[in-house]
């Protein structure tokens, strides 16, 4: 009987052997991220209060025309904004939990971490955003230090994230909504 053979070892990959998804351009990038927020803010939306609704209509409206305006990047982080200010609703409807000590200090410095940044990128473009932004945006950042009292870190947390999220937007690269409000329909043509 012949000695078995050792089975061949994998060949290692090399570098070049990554896949697509590395080396998709920036707007490839963005357009993916905007593609996914929105599908799971459509999954999301069905379990949400009105006001709310509303409020990610604003930003999913505003994302469409940013997307129309060439401005993906905007697009994406007004879907990801929408996406945590619904997570952060329904995190409302759930009892808190009561977590350890040593968790309780990660997750009050990942809040702390977020609200900074949240407030660099606001203050970079302060008063270069659409009214409407503004108000969603203060809005999260109420209900997130509201959530963070009541330890309710999952809500603050997820607040915390939608309003890092629409810091980054700004008037340079989003169209106004006041210029972009829908249109009227078209009267149709007879034939």
């Amino acid at each position: 009987m012949a000695p078995k053979k050792a089975p061949k070892k994998a060949a290692k990959k090399s570098v070049k052997d990554h896949d697509k998804k590395h080396h998709e351009g920036k707007e490839g990038k963005d357009l993916r991220r905007a593609y996914e927020h929105l599908g799971r803010l459509t999954t999301l939306e069905k379990l949400l209060p009105a006001a709310v609704t509303a409020q990610i209509a604003i930003l999913t409206d505003l994302a469409q025309k940013s997307l129309l305006a060439g401005e993906p990047k905007s697009a994406a982080d007004l879907f990801r904004a929408g996406e945590h200010l619904a997570f952060g609703s329904l995190a409302a409807q759930a009892r808190a939990t009561r977590v350890s000590d040593d968790l309780a200090s990660t997750l009050n410095a990942e809040y702390e971490h977020l609200i900074d940044k949240a407030d660099e990128h606001w203050q970079k473009h302060e008063g270069d955003r659409p009214s409407a932004i503004e108000e969603i945006y203060d809005a999260m950042l109420q209900s997130a230090n509201a959530a963070l009292q009541k330890e309710a870190y999952r809500r603050a947390l997820e607040f915390a994230r939608g309003a890092e999220a629409l810091a980054h937007v700004h008037g340079a690269t989003m169209p106004l909504l006041e210029e972009t409000a829908p249109a009227k329909k078209p009267k149709r043509l007879r034939d």
